[in-house]
């Protein structure tokens, strides 16, 4: 899975993309070679599948709060006794 001739040839592709990027310098070629073999180390590590034990449920639905009256009027308030 990991081929190094697959991985040369990553880090030499997004090296010469760096050094086309900086204007083509001369005499940069380690300095692009090591940001290059960097960032590929990078990607794969964030590449990763991790594994979890459990999957990950969707939170609960938000709970309705009852109304007191269900689809009835309210009704009138009691009128004080005398």
């Amino acid at each position: 899975m990991n081929d190094p001739k697959d991985n040369h040839a990553r880090i030499a592709a997004r090296a010469y993309q760096l050094w086309e990027a900086e204007g083509r310098p001369q005499g940069r070629d380690q300095d692009h070679w090591r940001r290059a073999e960097a960032e590929i180390a990078a990607t794969r590590a964030n590449a990763t599948p991790t594994v979890t034990a459990k999957p990950v449920a969707p939170p609960p639905a938000p709970v309705k709060k009852p109304t007191l009256f269900r689809g009835r009027k309210p009704t009138a308030p009691a009128q004080p006794t005398r």
